[in-house]
Parts: C-alpha cells; sequence; structure tokens
C-alpha cells in the first residue's frame, strides 16, 4: 500500500505524502535517535529526509518497499551527519562500529522478543488507546479511518496515539521501538 502512495507522491500528491510523514516520521526519528542519543538532531535529520524527498520525488525510483527505502536513506543521512563537521555532540567510533555489525536484515532475529514485550505493554494501555493502536499500528489504519471507525474526532486519535507511543517509549529502549516499527506491517 506504500508503493501506492509513493506514486500518488510523485505525481505530487501532498495527501499522501502527509500520510506516509504520518507513519513513518517518528519510528524513523527512534531509528536516527537509535545511532545518536540526541533526539533533536535525529528529528532534524528525519525532517530534511522527508523534505529533499518531497523535493525530489519526480526522480525518485523506489524499487524496494518505501520502509526499506525510508530506512536505508535515514541511516545514510545519519552516517552523513556523524562523517560532517556538523557533528560536536556524538562520538562517531562506537556508531559506526553499530552500522557495520548491525544490517537491517539481523533485527529479524529479536522480533518475537520484541512483540511478546510490546504485546504486554499494550495490554497495559487504556482500552480505547490501546484500540486506537492497533488499528493504526497494526492495521494500518489512518487516523481519519480510526475516527469514522470509532466515532471519535481525528484530534482524539492523534492525542490518544501520541500518548500510547509515549508510554511505548518509556517503557521500551530505542532499539526495541526501532525493531516493533519495522516488523509492525
Amino acid at each position: 500500500m506504500d508503493n501506492a502512495y509513493w506514486n500518488k507522491i510523485k505525481s505530487g500528491d501532498r495527501q499522501a505524502f502527509r500520510l506516509l510523514f504520518d507513519e513513518y516520521y517518528s519510528p524513523l526519528c527512534l531509528y536516527a535517535n537509535s545511532f545518536l542519543h540526541d533526539l533533536e538532531t535525529a528529528e532534524d535529520i528525519v525532517s530534511n529526509f522527508f523534505i529533499k524527498i518531497w523535493e525530489k520525488k519526480e526522480s525518485i525510483e523506489i524499487e524496494s518497499s518505501v520502509k526499506q527505502y525510508f530506512l536505508f536513506s535515514v541511516r545514510n543521512s545519519v552516517y552523513s551527519y556523524l562523517r560532517s563537521g556538523a557533528n560536536k555532540k556524538v562520538e562517531i567510533e562506537p556508531v559506526l562500529k553499530k552500522f557495520d555489525n548491525t544490517p537491517v536484515e539481523e533485527y529479524a532475529l529479536e522480533k518475537e522478543e520484541v512483540f511478546l514485550r510490546v504485546e504486554t505493554l499494550i495490554e497495559k494501555l487504556p482500552e480505547q488507546r490501546r484500540k486506537i493502536l492497533k488499528l493504526a499500528a497494526f492495521e494500518g489504519k489512518t487516523y481519519k479511518e480510526i475516527s469514522e471507525i470509532l466515532g471519535i474526532s481525528v484530534n482524539t486519535v492523534n492525542t490518544q496515539i501520541s500518548r500510547a507511543y509515549r508510554f511505548l517509549r518509556d517503557n521500551l529502549d530505542d532499539y526495541n521501538l526501532f525493531l516493533l516499527f519495522l516488523y509492525k506491517k
């Protein structure tokens, strides 16, 4: 489905871009932050990534999945940042070793453990928040679709999703949050 959105984005569809942005922004920030341990810089890198892909949308060909393309692009952006003179906060050598030693495919080894931990945490959420999170994260529903299904406002959906992710963020490390994002679909 993301590849269908990408084709719309290539045609200039701002709404499709917004949907992909809403779905991927937070998880990509967590992914970048798992290398940087600096959320503000991670958010800047991911924001710049989205600006670049919008500006270059006509020329970008995604041969794999959108998710895979986004992950590798953000990973490369983090790498470029670390190599640049702009990096004053992060010690580069340990992070570069992490890049070298953790290809995206190896994250599959810990999939079941992460899902069990996340399922346990999700069950601790209030009922409506749990329903909203499952519809968004595991069924791929948009905020608008969730609001229609549950008869609540889009703003309420957004608030509940934010609170659910904050709860998960507080109870999981960035690495496990990234694994959840990588395998949610």
